[in-house]
C-alpha cells in the first residue's frame, strides 16, 4: 500500500497551526501521473485533472454539461457562422505577471493549429484566422460553420498560456514541465509519479472563490490503494472510486461519495495503419474486429467489473444521449457469429496484443474480454503500460490495439470525430473513411440538432462494420471526500473544479 508521509518541518507546521493548517492544503488522489503540463500537447485524464486548477479556460461547462463564460466574458456568432467574436474577461494576469488579452487567444489558439506536438488541431480544426480587434476583443474567423468550437474551448484547447514564457521556453518539452498558466493556482514542483504541489495564485481574478494555499496531486493507480489511502486520513478527496467499494465507503459516516452522468467511454482501438503495429491480421481483417464485437458481452462486462453501476455501450455517445442511433442498439454477445467470423477471416488462431493502460480496473476489463474471445478462438496478450508513457507510446504507433477510456466532451464532436475523423487528434490507429470524415464534418457544420443526429446515423452505417473502434460501455464518475470537504460539485465531464471547495 501507498503511504504518504510528511517531512519533519511539515509535520511541525501541521501540530502548530492545527485546523488552520489542515484548511490550507488540499491533497488530491488521481487514477494516473499526468504526461506534460502543457494542455497542448496533454493526452492525459491526470493531467486534465490538474489543468482544472492550473490553467484557465475560455469557456467551462456547468452542471448539465452547457457551455458557459470564462475568460471569455460573451461571445456572439455571425448569421453565416463563419465569425465568432469573443469578449475577453479584464484584469487577468498569467502566473508570470504578463497580461491575458486578445494577442494571447491568437497566439494559444495559432499554437494549438501548428505546434508539431499539438493534440489540439482536431479540436480547432474549423479556424482560419484569429483576428485581435482590441485588447478585450478577438474575432475567429473559420472555414466553415463549427458548431462544437466553444464546448471545445471549454477544455484543453481553451487553456490559455503565457506567450512570453512559451516563447522563452527551450523547446515543447521544456515548457510542458515548467507551464506558465492563468488558473487560481501555480506549479511548484513535479516529482513524476509522485506528486504535483501547486500553490494559490495571488493575482488570480476570482482568488476569493478558491480557499486553499496549497494543492497537491498524488497519482495513485490503485483504486483500492487510492480508498484506503482516504480513510487513513492521507488524501482528501480522491476520483475514479470503484464500484467494488461504493458500498463500504458510503456506510462510513467520515465521508461523502459524490457522482454525475459522464460523458465519456471506455473502448477498445484497432491499429489499422500506423506504423509497424499495423502490420497484423485484426488491422488487414475486419472479420476478426468483427469477431471480438460479437464475442463480447457487455452486460456481464458491467455486471462483473462494475457492479451494474456503468451503462453498456456501443457508440461514441451514450444511449441516453439525443444523437445515439437507436437503430445500431448495444449488441447482445453471440458467441456462434463470433466463431463463423473467424473461420471466414481465414486465419488461423487469431492473436491480439492488447495494450492496457497499468491501472487495475482496466486490466480487469482487459481480462474479461480476455476470457470472453478466447471462447471464439481469439488469443488475446494484455501488456499493462503506464498511463504517462501510454500515450506517446500509441501516438508512435507501438500498439495492435488499445484498451483505454475517453473522457467525454459536451459536444458529440469531441467523442466522435475525436476517434473517427480522418484527422482526429485522438485517432491513433489511423483509421481513415473519406466518407466517414465527409459526413462528420458536415455533422460538425450542422446547427440543427435533429439533423445532426441523422447525419451521425448515416455515418455509423459506415463506420461500425468496419469496426476500428469497439465502445464497450459509459462510465459515471464517483467521487468520495472527507466529510469535512465542502462545496465540491461533480460535472459531467468529471473534473474536479476546485472553485467555492473548503475543509471545515
Amino acid at each position: 500500500m501507498r503511504t504518504l508521509k510528511l517531512g519533519l518541518a511539515g509535520a511541525l507546521a501541521l501540530f502548530a497551526t492545527g485546523a488552520l493548517a489542515q484548511e490550507k492544503a488540499l491533497r488530491i488522489g488521481l487514477i494516473e501521473d499526468v504526461d506534460t503540463l502543457d494542455p497542448t500537447q496533454g493526452g492525459t485524464l491526470g493531467g486534465r485533472q490538474v489543468f482544472s486548477a492550473l490553467c484557465d479556460k475560455l469557456f467551462d461547462l456547468d452542471e448539465k454539461a452547457g457551455v458557459i463564460g470564462r475568460l471569455a466574458t460573451s461571445h456572439e456568432v455571425s448569421a453565416d457562422g463563419l465569425t465568432i467574436t469573443l469578449k475577453l474577461r479584464d484584469g487577468v494576469k498569467f502566473h508570470d505577471g504578463t497580461p491575458f488579452d486578445a494577442e494571447a487567444v491568437k497566439f494559444n489558439i495559432e499554437r494549438a493549429l501548428t505546434l508539431e506536438q499539438s493534440k489540439r488541431k482536431g479540436d480547432v480544426r474549423a479556424v482560419d484566422t484569429i483576428e485581435v480587434v482590441d485588447p478585450l476583443t478577438v474575432k475567429l474567423h473559420l472555414k466553415q460553420p463549427f458548431t462544437p468550437l466553444l464546448a471545445q474551448l471549454a477544455d484543453r484547447a481553451g487553456m490559455m498560456m503565457s506567450p512570453t514564457a512559451i516563447k522563452a521556453a527551450a523547446d515543447a518539452a521544456a515548457f510542458g514541465s515548467a507551464p506558465v498558466c492563468s488558473g487560481p493556482y501555480k506549479l511548484v514542483e513535479r516529482v513524476v509519479q509522485d506528486r504535483i504541489v501547486l500553490e494559490k495564485f495571488p493575482d488570480y481574478w476570482n482568488k476569493d472563490a478558491f480557499h486553499f494555499d496549497e494543492v497537491t496531486y498524488l497519482p495513485v493507480p490503485d483504486a483500492t490503494v487510492r480508498l484506503n489511502n482516504l480513510l487513513a486520513g492521507q488524501l482528501d478527496l480522491i476520483e475514479q472510486v470503484s464500484t467494488a467499494d461504493l458500498e463500504r465507503v458510503k456506510a462510513d459516516p467520515r465521508f461523502t461519495v459524490s457522482s454525475i452522468d459522464g460523458l465519456g467511454f471506455f473502448y477498445l482501438l484497432f491499429n489499422l495503419a500506423n506504423g509497424e503495429g499495423a502490420k497484423n491480421s485484426f488491422a488487414e481483417n475486419a472479420k476478426l474486429r468483427q469477431a471480438i464485437d460479437a464475442a463480447i458481452d457487455r452486460n456481464v462486462i458491467n455486471q462483473v467489473a462494475f457492479g451494474g453501476n456503468f451503462t453498456p455501450g456501443n457508440q461514441p455517445v451514450s444511449p441516453s444521449s439525443p444523437y445515439y442511433d437507436k437503430s445500431m442498439p448495444v449488441p447482445a454477445r453471440d458467441l456462434d457469429k463470433a466463431k463463423a467470423l473467424v473461420a471466414e477471416s481465414g486465419v488461423a488462431d487469431p492473436t491480439l496484443e492488447v495494450t492496457v493502460n497499468n491501472n487495475p480496473t482496466f486490466l480487469r476489463v482487459g481480462q474479461v474480454i480476455q476470457s470472453m474471445a478466447a471462447e471464439a478462438g481469439i488469443k488475446i496478450v494484455i501488456k499493462p503500460i503506464e498511463a504517462s508513457t501510454a500515450g506517446a507510446a500509441v501516438a508512435a504507433g507501438e500498439f495492435q490495439s488499445h484498451l483505454s477510456f475517453w473522457s467525454g466532451r459536451a459536444d458529440p464532436d469531441g467523442n466522435i470525430y475525436n476517434y473517427l475523423g480522418c484527422k482526429g487528434s485522438s485517432n491513433v490507429g489511423k483509421y481513415c473513411n473519406q466518407k466517414v470524415d465527409d459526413i462528420l464534418t458536415a455533422a460538425a457544420k450542422e446547427a440543427d440538432p435533429a439533423k445532426r443526429a441523422a447525419l451521425y446515423a448515416e455515418a455509423n452505417k459506415l463506420w461500425m462494420p468496419e469496426a476500428p473502434l469497439l465502445v464497450i460501455y459509459h462510465s459515471k464518475p464517483f467521487f468520495a471526500a472527507k466529510k469535512e470537504v465542502t462545496g465540491f460539485k461533480p460535472i459531467p465531464d468529471g473534473l474536479m473544479r476546485l472553485e467555492g471547495v473548503s475543509m471545515e
